[in-house]
């Protein structure tokens, strides 16, 4: 076997589920953003900080790995549907800053 094939092949086997992993972890840590919004500190820093990179790294491994063969794309797909879901919140959540809303004090602090 050629190495590339066998690179082709580690990459139908993994890409397709580490997007969707860090697809997950993207919406979790989008989640956890929303219930520590009204906390500014240094955890929902490490919290948002945390929620970018998976969001961007779940975006770059899930487009590579609609670039591999027909096996795992769907886990693929999975990863770039939760990645837009936190562009869209990010959209929306930037959209209601701009017309004056205060979105994070929105839960009553605590």
């Amino acid at each position: 076997m050629e190495p590339s094939s066998v690179a082709d092949r580690m990459t139908e086997g993994t890409a397709g589920g580490a997007g969707a992993a860090l697809g997950l972890m993207s919406a979790a840590l989008l989640l956890a953003s929303f219930r520590w919004a009204h906390h500014w500190g240094p955890i929902s820093g490490a919290i948002v900080v945390a929620w970018a990179l998976a969001t961007i790294s779940a975006l770059v491994v899930s487009v590579w790995a609609l670039r591999a063969r027909r096996s795992r794309r769907r886990l693929a797909f999975v990863g770039l549907a939760l990645t837009f879901v936190s562009v869209l919140a990010v959209t929306l959540v930037g959209a209601l800053y701009a017309a004056g809303t205060d979105v994070s004090s929105a839960c009553g602090g605590g």
